[in-house]
């Protein structure tokens, strides 16, 4: 305790030394760039922003936003049903006898349109319309400030615990009395506000764009109030007798706010009478990495059931990274280690994991972790999970049948080039400490990166201990 005090009470006084020189103009301390990892941060102790799951207020307002906008149920929806397109491979990849010819049978799933938010910028989003009146308090866009997976994800703010906000999804046909179940992952910012809930609805209308089903809490409407962490929200209810079709939607009702934002990522909307895969693959990047560091890649499955086995291929320039390890993950390794094949060739990086037999996956998991060395000086690199990459579940292993991607999937991370001159003046003093100062608990963007000293994907008091110490170990030294 003394020691820490001691420790305190010598950085307090460091800093008003510091101001007084600059006051004084005794000392001017003008570095060349410094990169954030010359400063030693390691040992810091970084409090965790931890969500609570508190008590849910009533479901959301019983505000039907199709009663007043309805769709010409005969015009032809922009959305794809979340149907298995049945192919065929006349010879599997990789068979060592040109003679032999094995028949794999391939489904393609065909996710809600714009699902993953990859299409559009700003406002414009396609596969999704606005319903209530925008405002000074609520917001929506496309963003690629935190994604759970790909480049981009939907934000919506919204300032205001009187007015809602209510983006839906356009049409999808369902079939009368059959089960349906939607999902997304939502990630709530730090500091969204006092009463920080968002919330993911999913609901049933006929022909005439009447809404048919009945609101239930808990079921077709279900709030998060978790912050800090991705997280998957599901929804679930069945196709009244006179439904044509449904919409899912991210909501943040009358009762909630989330002034720093609300994000959502993954829609889908299957039924298992209809058939579904028993997963997807996804490709995980941070939005970026300092110079010196290596890329960690994440290999993502999304809504696992009964996984027994995946494999893919990623894709990328070689001149610009290289694959230094590949790993299975923690959690695929769970109730039965995994066995990893894989191949690194002219720049693309085929794997194929596999589970013992009796042993799956479930939910979501992380498959598979890839390390790359940046190369070159570029300022943003780019992976690939190609879209022939896919899932088994136990019955695909046994009978040959493979649940692959709609598309190519694409992720991108920006190199950053940080140096402790924040504020860009040719000095690293006070008025950086000053800056990082004020920025305390944003979250990190784009935009402001450059203050998160330590890379951690927050800006906090961390940052400034760092950048404080690393200016006073200077003028001492």
């Amino acid at each position: 305790m003394l020691n820490s005090k001691l420790k305190k009470t010598w950085r307090v006084g460091g800093i008003a030394a510091l101001a007084l020189l600059m006051v004084l103009q005794t000392l001017v301390f003008v570095p060349g760039p410094v990169q954030a990892s010359t400063t030693n941060i390691e040992d810091m102790v970084v409090d965790e922003q931890i969500g609570d799951s508190a008590t849910i207020p009533n479901e959301e307002p019983n505000t039907n936003p199709d009663d007043e906008s309805v769709d010409d149920p005969n015009e032809e929806s922009a959305v794809e049903e979340p149907t298995l397109e049945e192919e065929e491979t006349d010879q599997l990849e990789g068979a060592t006898d040109p003679e032999v010819t094995v028949t794999q049978t391939v489904y393609r799933n065909e996710p809600l349109f714009n699902h993953d938010f990859e299409m559009g910028a700003g406002s414009t989003v396609p596969g999704w319309s606005m319903f209530f009146t925008a405002n000074d308090s609520t917001s929506y866009e496309v963003t690629q400030d935190v994604r759970y997976y790909g480049n981009s994800s939907l934000k919506l703010v919204d300032k205001s615990n009187t007015l809602p906000i209510y983006l839906q999804s356009d049409q999808r046909t369902v079939t009368p009395g059959y089960e349906y179940n939607g999902s997304a992952m939502m990630y709530i910012a730090p500091n969204a506000g006092n009463a920080a809930g968002a919330s993911l609805v999913l609901r049933f209308y006929d022909e005439t764009g009447k809404q048919v089903n009945t609101d239930k809490d808990g079921a077709n409407i279900v709030h998060l109030r978790t912050v800090g962490s991705w997280t998957r929200v599901t929804v679930t209810g069945t196709a009244p007798a006179n439904a044509v079709y449904a919409r899912m939607a991210a909501s943040i009702s009358n009762y909630f706010t989330a002034e720093s934002g609300a994000f959502y990522d993954d829609f889908t909307l299957t039924s298992p009478q209809e058939g579904a895969a028993p997963g997807t693959l996804h490709l995980q990047m941070p939005s970026g990495i300092l110079a010196n560091q290596q890329l960690e890649a994440k290999v993502l499955l999304s809504r696992g059931m009964n996984v027994q086995a995946v494999q893919g291929s990623l894709a990328y320039d070689p001149s610009v990274l290289e694959v230094i390890n590949a790993v299975v993950a923690d959690e695929f390794n769970t109730g039965g280690a995994a066995t990893l094949d894989m191949s690194n060739d002219a720049g693309v990086l085929k794997f194929e994991v596999s589970k013992p037999e009796g042993s799956v996956v479930n939910d979501d998991k992380q498959v598979l972790n890839v390390t790359f060395r940046v190369l070159s000086e570029a300022p943003q690199v780019d992976v690939t999970l190609l879209e022939s990459s896919g899932v088994q579940d136990v019955d695909a292993v046994e009978n040959n049948k493979m649940y692959i991607g709609a598309a190519d999937e694409r992720s991108s991370t920006y190199i950053r080039r940080a140096s402790l001159d924040v504020n860009g003046d040719g000095k690293v003093d006070l008025f950086d400490v000053m800056v990082v100062a004020k920025l305390v608990d944003r979250m990190v963007t784009n935009d402001n990166w450059m203050y998160d000293l330590n890379n951690d994907g927050r800006i906090d008091q961390a940052d400034v201990v760092a950048l404080t110490d690393a200016i006073l170990s200077k003028l001492l030294n």
